[in-house]
């Protein structure tokens, strides 16, 4: 199928026309190198009212779990995929939702067409390289910049990317392009070497900790496997009841008043 700009743009801030009136912008190649992410850590960091650099990396580590996402999407329901490499990208924070979001710029929208066999080894080596080249240098370059360990950034992905796997697929409304997409789940925690990432483990590979969720009574959600660090934001945030950090109490705490602030609303 051809490439649906516009399903990317709504589910996932992938867009191809930068905003004259965006907050930040900076060509995303320039984040691979330490002093272009110190520079856009520490203009993005008041703007989402983080206290130091460290919640700006986590941030914007969790940002990419879009455009992971949209590589995904590219490699399954694609016959190909515009250069989405560091050199093509620009990176923009813009508002959205009364909230400032991080959208992805692709700039030449020249397709690169997929082989004709596209098998086993063909997902691992194309998923692969787009994260060793793309992906992993800006992550690892965050945690240098930041301090914050460079595994506790790549876990700020794996529950974004699974959710919004599954809200392409719904948003797509084709059932087989939503099998498809749903299957790319196992890909990335199963099968994808954990090299790819420069780490000894699969970042992807979770153990699931079910949790009942405040939002839906009676159904479960899961914890995260890092913190996000929204507890160092200046929004009264707190932290997020899925957090790995909380204590079994602590969490009941956070549970009774998510419940008794969703009564209200």
């Amino acid at each position: 199928m051809n490439i649906d700009y516009g399903l990317l743009n709504q589910a996932l801030y992938v867009v191809t026309e930068k905003d004259p009136d965006a907050l930040l912008a900076m060509p995303a190649s320039r984040l691979a190198a330490p002093e272009g992410m110190q520079a856009f850590l520490n203009e993005y960091m008041p703007i989402i009212k983080g206290r130091d650099l460290q919640v700006a990396a986590a941030y914007f580590a969790s940002s990419w779990r879009t455009m992971l996402t949209a590589q995904m999407y590219f490699m399954t329901a694609c016959e190909g995929s515009p250069d989405v490499s560091l050199e093509n990208l620009t990176m923009e924070i813009r508002m959205a939702n009364h909230y400032p979001c991080i959208f992805f710029v692709i700039g030449c929208l020249d397709v690169h067409a997929w082989p004709a066999v596209r098998n086993d080894a063909w997902r691992q080596e194309t998923a692969g390289h787009w994260l060793e080249t793309t992906l992993r240098p800006v992550i690892e370059t965050a945690a240098e910049v930041s301090g914050v360990p460079v595994r506790q950034l790549w876990g700020q992905m794996p529950l974004g990317v699974e959710f919004y796997l599954d809200y392409l697929g719904r948003m797509a409304g084709e059932p087989g392009l939503q099998e498809r997409l749903a299957e790319q789940k196992g890909f990335l925690a199963k099968e994808l070497s954990a090299s790819w990432f420069g780490l000894s483990s699969n970042p992807f590979d979770l153990k699931a900790v079910w949790l009942e969720d405040p939002y839906r009574p009676g159904q479960k959600t899961r914890m995260k496997p890092t913190c996000c660090l929204a507890y160092r934001t200046d929004t009264g945030h707190g932290y997020c009841y899925g957090c790995p950090k909380l204590t079994k109490t602590e969490r009941a705490a956070k549970y009774e008043e998510i419940v008794k602030a969703q009564a209200i609303l």
